[in-house]
């Protein structure tokens, strides 16, 4: 059964509100857990200070829900952080079970134009949304880059329904995004801070690529989506040792040599360099949450000594894990 909600107002709070509405889900502000007759996880929204909206998913549903942004003349933006676990959907037989492959995108739509946002059944789905206008873009960037961001870039990835990978630069403030509960002082500056930041980023990404309209393409789609699924395989588990690149070359049907030198085209990282340092920024974030002991948090990345954690956590941060602490906030580092 595929449920399909329909919006037109450019503000994910609002899709939130309806989505409580149509499964009659008790919301609390604008944070909704999902209860366990559909599913697991929670979706929650936020109006920022500046206008600019944002939601967050980390949920997995027992049926297919979509929502629809119909086609409205406002002029925002929608930009789109979306991670897609893999799952096989549970309850079919074997043989009609669907195992989806957990894929890593960032992709730009416009509400001039209508875009559906499917949430798979049975699969864990991993989101950040950012709703934002031309005005929010010129605070952020100044009216002269903005024109030349809307003119020269944008109209591209949007007509191209282009996708890009999620790169390492990003996955610090997703991190800090989804989670259940933000609850720190001055939460919405929290909130808005890391939303900022990945905008800027999303950006600083689209000006290092130079002119897009007129750089033809080295690689094919297929190739990409290849190369989503060794980035996706890398960095699902670091409690086990990472796949070698022999693994990773039959997984994206490529030479060991074209797989090295694509992966680091694409991620701007070699294969093991991208690894250990998305390996370290899952660390530092599980540490930020307080929730675990440093040993713990070394286990759960994959270390069993935990002088040998500590040490290539400094090495990669300068600083020893047991000197990071979260303070209003803000990443506080300990003297």
């Amino acid at each position: 059964m595929l449920t399909d909600v329909e919006f037109e107002e450019p503000d994910y709070v609002e899709y939130v509100r309806q989505f409580a509405d149509v499964f009659k889900v008790r919301l609390t502000g604008n944070h909704l857990n999902i209860s366990a007759h559909l599913g697991s996880g929670f979706i929650w929204a936020e109006k920022l200070p500046g206008g600019i909206s944002v939601l967050i998913i980390h949920a997995t549903l027992n049926q297919a829900f979509t929502f629809t942004q119909k086609a409205v003349s406002d002029n925002f933006y929608s930009l789109q952080f979306n991670e897609f676990g893999t799952v096989t959907a549970k309850g079919a037989p074997h043989k009609n079970r669907q195992t989806h492959q957990q894929q890593s995108t960032v992709c730009l739509t416009h509400t001039l134009t209508p875009c559906k946002y499917i949430l798979p059944e049975g699969v864990l789905v991993k989101s950040v949304c950012i709703y934002f206008n031309k005005s929010q873009l010129s605070s952020l960037l100044g009216a002269r880059a903005m024109e030349e961001m809307l003119t020269k870039y944008f109209p591209f990835l949007i007509s191209n329904v282009s996708f890009e990978p999620i790169a390492t630069d990003y996955r610090v403030s997703l991190n800090e995004l989804l989670v259940d509960k933000i609850e720190v002082p001055l939460r919405l500056n929290f909130i808005q801070n890391r939303v900022l930041l990945l905008l800027e980023k999303f950006i600083i990404n689209q000006f290092a690529k130079g002119d897009v309209t007129n750089t033809k393409m080295k690689r094919t789609d297929d190739e990409t989506l290849r190369l989503m699924k060794v980035e996706a395989l890398l960095v699902n588990n670091f409690a086990v040792a990472p796949p070698t690149i022999d693994e990773l070359s039959r997984l994206s049907a490529m030479s060991p040599t074209k797989l090295k030198n694509d992966f680091k085209n694409m991620y701007r990282l070699p294969i093991y360099v991208y690894y250990q340092k998305n390996r370290m920024i899952k660390a530092k974030a599980l540490v930020l949450t307080g929730k675990y002991s440093i040993k713990e948090v070394g286990v759960m990345v994959g270390y069993s000594n935990l002088s040998h954690f500590a040490n290539t956590f400094k090495k990669e941060f300068g600083i020893l894990p047991s000197e990071v602490s979260a303070k209003d906030g803000v990443l506080v580092y300990n003297s």
